[in-house]
């Protein structure tokens, strides 16, 4: 594991000086200030030059980069082409279908390039041929993730410290499965989240912004693709659905509630679940960001025993232990009673909406 240990420390060290650097400002934030929100370019360096750097020192390092030099190569230019679209958007909105597009083109290549879900192998053991329905489950996951990191990205050190959280536990079970590659990124990736972090928690002074969110997600959605693979060439991909269990959630919530009040699901509001945490709560800043790491190491956690218990009845165990956790989440931060109330349900019930229903927020 100190090959992977390196290779974040290596990761923290570009990406640290180089977010300090970052000081052109992008477009104005939610209070009208000009503050630099293209943390995403610190973080594409950190993770495309560390495994570089370890190879330099470390023969094992420089093999592991040799043999898999192709497909680290597209997920850095796949990635990269996702982290500049995104800069471009901190800079200037961009249409959503343009970024959209974009996801889903990169998500492609990247299946092109070999990054295969293949089969599922579902808790216990089992394993389900996907077929014809390989690129689409391969791609819809990739753009799932991608723009999942980029929604829950609403608070200051939210997504950068949950995709080193999520990273971190990543690298271990790559690792553990014997693929030194893939624990290596997911560890570089880790490294350049926490690079960056200590300038965007607290009075953040740089902001993630669409580049950093989008490319964070992209990377590790493909990484998590090819990094499960067990000793089968199968790919368990509930231990990474598990790991990234509360973006997701949080994304599936915000879809289905804006499509409940007729609103455009990928129209932005301010009802996530960081939202409500502050406002349910009462408390704001550093303390949200807290709670969001508190809720992220259980979902990791959760996939930690799934790999531990991998091919057993545990596995399973635990999943339906996450999945209750995930749906109690839901019910307790009132989706529940605020989906019963939306405008398509009540309209569903005969009851009339009450007034400005299914309007933006």
């Amino acid at each position: 594991m100190w090959l992977e240990v390196g290779t974040a420390l290596a990761a923290f060290a570009v990406a640290l000086p180089l977010t300090w650097l970052l000081r052109l400002p992008t477009k104005r934030g939610r209070k009208g200030e000009l503050m630099p929100r293209i943390g995403g370019i610190s973080i594409l360096a950190g993770f495309v030059a560390a495994p570089f750097v370890m190879a330099a020192f470390s023969d094992s390092a420089r093999e592991f980069v040799s043999e898999d030099r192709r497909q680290f190569l597209m997920l850095g230019v796949c990635g990269g082409i996702v982290c500049a679209m995104g800069a471009r958007d901190d800079f200037r909105d961009l249409d959503w279908r343009f970024k959209f597009g974009t996801h889903v083109l990169a998500a492609v290549a990247l299946y092109l390039s070999g990054f295969h879900v293949d089969r599922m192998t579902l808790p216990g053991g089992e394993a389900v041929a996907l077929g014809p329905l390989d690129p689409v489950v391969t791609v819809a996951w990739i753009v799932l993730v991608t723009n999942a990191v980029n929604l829950v990205d609403g608070k200051d050190g939210v997504a950068a410290g949950m995709a080193a959280m999520v990273s971190g536990t990543m690298s271990y079970i790559a690792w553990d499965l014997g693929h030194d590659l893939i624990a290596m990124l997911f560890a570089a990736l880790c490294g350049a989240s926490l690079g960056f972090l200590p300038f965007n928690i607290g009075r953040a002074r740089r902001f993630l912004g669409d580049s950093g969110a989008y490319f964070l997600g992209f990377t590790m959605a493909g990484l998590s693709v090819a990094g499960s693979l067990d000793e089968t060439g199968r790919v368990p991909l509930y231990i990474p659905l598990v790991a990234l269990g509360l973006p997701v959630l949080d994304t599936a919530v915000a879809f289905l509630r804006r499509f409940l009040d007729g609103r455009h699901p990928m129209h932005a509001d301010f009802d996530h679940f960081h939202d409500r945490i502050e406002r349910m709560f009462g408390i704001s800043g550093v303390r949200v960001t807290l709670a969001v790491y508190a809720l992220t190491a259980v979902f990791c956690g959760g996939a930690l025993l799934a790999h531990t218990w991998y091919k057993s009845v545990g596995s399973a165990v635990v999943s339906a232990g996450v999945l209750a956790f995930g749906i109690g989440l839901v019910l307790a931060l009132g989706y529940g009673r605020t989906m019963w109330n939306s405008a398509r349900v009540l309209a569903w019930r005969g009851r009339e909406p009450a007034p400005g229903k299914g309007e933006a927020r």
